[in-house]
């Protein structure tokens, strides 16, 4: 648990303090007989602005509409209610309405198995996004259902559907005058700080990188003196956090598609009426799109000031990137072999090369 309470650079928060918040703060508030109306509060760990951070209210400004105000979702960000660690958990007991996330994070109350949703190299690489949306739809996909139903019968957690958080790349400081990393050979003379999750450090060590856990609070600070050499997050982050002023080069591996669920109790749930629960999933079926343009037309402004603050990208096209792919998805094959027939139902192929 000491260990997964530090996962800002998974999610692209600044705040990993999972002591904050007291976890009570949480559960299905019913108002007066003459106001009729059920209030959900919903944590997130990333700031207004941001996809992570505006998707509950997104989806509460819809529910509220559709169920003409019976429905509230009461929206918190920069983990308001509590760090990453502590919503999970408090998402699991009821004491959290709601919250968004990546699906790893599930591993912090002992569910492994929904960590196959953010496995390396599963989504379609020209179409990723939409391709997160049909794979993880809680509705019409049958693998993903039989994960999420798994996810509620055993930890009280249910997910809705999911938005795109964006795609994870490798940065790093490369010495003048020495050629990039174009292959898993070339980047295992780096060492890189992983996020401490399985999924995303097992990811990391498939494409070739020594690893070592830091606090994302720390990463800049440790670019800075030479500590590790770099890390790996969605470009978005890379600029919020700043790290982009402590390296030289981003990799595009786009080894991860990240999806972020849209979590909600349970017991919540089945509270619900059968036309309350498909507002809810048509609510974020329908913020889908939005979440895809903002982070679709953020992306080339993000990669513009990258370079002309002096950094080097390295696009697909110019590294080995089958070679990364084959070597980071052989390694999540030999580490989650008891999740491979999950895996490769999900990304319609044999999960290999």
């Amino acid at each position: 648990m000491a260990g997964l309470a530090s996962l800002a650079g998974c999610s692209g928060d600044s705040s990993t303090d999972d002591t904050s918040g007291d976890g009570n703060e949480g559960g299905a508030t019913t108002g007066t007989a003459s106001q009729n109306t059920i209030t959900l509060q919903a944590n997130s760990p990333a700031a207004e602005g941001s996809v992570h951070g505006d998707a509950a209210a997104m989806v509460g400004d819809i529910v509220s509409s559709r169920t003409d105000g019976a429905i509230e979702v009461e929206a918190f960000r920069n983990s308001e209610l509590g760090g990453q660690a502590q919503s999970i958990q408090d998402i699991s007991s009821g004491a959290l309405d709601m919250y968004v996330i990546p699906y790893a994070l599930t591993a912090i109350v002992d569910q492994r198995e929904a960590q196959v949703f953010d496995a390396p190299y599963m989504y379609d690489p020209d179409n990723p996004y939409e391709d997160i949306y049909e794979k993880t739809d809680p509705q019409d996909s049958e693998p993903a259902r039989r994960v999420i139903e798994n996810l509620a019968e055993q930890a009280d957690i249910r997910s809705l559907g999911a938005v795109a958080q964006g795609t994870r790349r490798v940065s790093l400081n490369v010495a003048d005058g020495t050629e990039p990393p174009r292959n898993p050979e070339m980047l295992s003379n780096y060492t890189m700080r992983a996020v401490p999750i399985s999924m995303y450090a097992e990811a990391l060590k498939g494409l070739g990188a020594q690893t070592t856990n830091i606090d994302f609070s720390e990463v800049p600070q440790a670019l800075a003196t030479g500590s590790v050499d770099g890390q790996e997050n969605p470009y978005n982050i890379i600029r919020s956090s700043q790290i982009y002023e402590e390296q030289t080069h981003i990799i595009e591996t786009d080894h991860m598609h990240v999806p972020l669920a849209v979590l909600i109790n349970e017991g919540v749930f089945q509270d619900l009426s059968d036309s309350q629960q498909q507002v809810f999933y048509d609510a974020v079926r329908e913020i889908q799109p939005q979440a895809t343009e903002t982070l679709r037309s953020n992306l080339e402004d993000t990669k513009q000031l990258f370079r002309d603050e002096g950094l080097t990208i390295v696009t697909p096209d110019q590294i080995e990137y089958e070679a990364y792919r084959s070597a980071t998805r052989a390694n999540i094959r030999e580490q989650f072999s008891d999740l491979r027939d999950t895996i490769e139902s999900l990304a319609h192929d044999d999960y290999s090369a």
